[in-house]
Parts: C-alpha cells; structure tokens; sequence
C-alpha cells in the first residue's frame, strides 16, 4: 500500500510547484535469460504485455531546448503460464529530452507558444537513467524482490493543445541492469536446470499530458 500511495502523494505535492505531467503506457516485455538452455518449463520466464502509469515534474535549461522530467512510475504484467500471479515494477526515471530541431529555442514557454513547424519546435529524443524495485510473486505463493538501474531511450512529439496542456505521444526501450527474479528452471522433461537469473528488456508506447499552471511567466 506504502508503494502505491508514493506517486500519488508525489503528484499531489508537485501539483502545488504547477509544472506536472501525467502518462500512460503500453508495455511489451522481452526476459534475458542466463540459463543454460533455451528450453525451460517455467511460468515466470514468459510475462504477458502490460501497463505502467507515471507522473512527473518539468524543468528546463534556461536558453537551450533540453528539458527534464524526473518521473516515479509502477506498472504491471501477468506471468503467461500463471495470470493469477505477475510481476510489479517500480522505480525512479530522469527523463531528459533533447529537441534537435529547436535546440536554440530560449523561449521558456509550452510547445503551443512556439513559433514553428509542429515536428520542428514538438520533435525530440529522450534518454532516461533509472533505478526499480521488482516484486516478483512466487508460483508457490514465495514473493521475490530486486532492485536495480535501468537505462532508458526513445522518441516524442509534444502536440500543444493550449498554452495549458501538451499531448505527447512517446515510443520507447528501457533496460534492467539488474535481474528481476531469480527463479528456478528445468528443462523439457522436468531435470531441475537450477536458479536462473532474468533480466528484463521493454518496449513502451504510451501517452503523456503535461500540465502548466504557471502562464504568468509567458
């Protein structure tokens, strides 16, 4: 429950500061594994696709169109072989994105109050260092936990609606460095193959909304 309520209290007091966005993600998940065979017989080596919701605060260099998020997240998705059980995900981004076409831009304003194309003042590219804690629920009911960096890259384009609200559609891959489970394998004919360890690779394509209540300032 502490877990949960972390983004909510998050958002709440960021709301205060006026500069927040909120976003949504489909998750397509790809498992590293370090096992010595391929063919394993093991529920929690196949995850379902799932979701993740994030909340974040913005800021900005003063003269240069680099922009920064720090941003908590949670998503989950379901074990293949066991949908009563699934993985829970957690964790910590610094969002950073890069406008390549509008670097020069000082104009401290939303992408709405911008002069320009939309794909040249909207376009960028994103890298997202991270850290996550995972919460692997056990086949036979014995939960694991990890922790670990994760590494993040993609692409947006900010759509402004209003000097208020920007939509931004956003395809993108983050990496856990760490495993998220450590689980036990065998191979097709049940010979216990031992502990494995399962990284995690995913694939996002999601939506955000950032909000600006500060319209004083341009």
């Amino acid at each position: 429950m502490r877990l949960l309520l972390t983004p909510v209290l998050f958002f709440f007091t960021l709301s205060l500061c006026a500069q927040v966005g909120i976003s949504g993600n489909a998750n397509f998940h790809q498992f590293r594994t370090n096992a010595n065979t391929t063919q394993t017989q093991n529920p929690h080596e196949q995850l379902d696709n799932g979701w993740e919701i994030g909340v974040n605060y913005w800021f900005r260099l003063p003269t240069k169109r680099v922009e920064f998020m720090p941003t908590l997240y949670y998503g989950f998705a379901k074990f293949s072989l066991d949908n009563t059980r699934g993985l829970h995900e957690a964790g910590f981004q610094l969002k950073t994105n890069i406008y390549l076409f509008d670097f020069g831009g000082d104009c401290d304003c939303p992408t709405f109050g911008k002069q320009g194309p939309q794909l040249q003042k909207g376009f960028f590219l994103q890298l997202s260092p991270g850290y996550a804690f995972y919460h692997a629920e056990g086949i036979f009911g014995q939960a694991q936990n990890n922790t670990g960096f994760t590494l993040g890259a993609g692409m947006g384009l900010d759509i402004g609606l209003s000097n208020l609200l920007t939509l931004t559609p956003i395809v993108a891959v983050r990496r856990g460095f760490s495993t998220y489970s450590k689980i036990e394998t065998s191979d097709v004919v049940g010979f216990d193959m031992g502990t494995d360890d399962t990284g995690l690779t995913t694939f996002q394509a999601g939506i955000q909304l950032s909000f600006r209540f500060d319209h004083q300032k341009y």
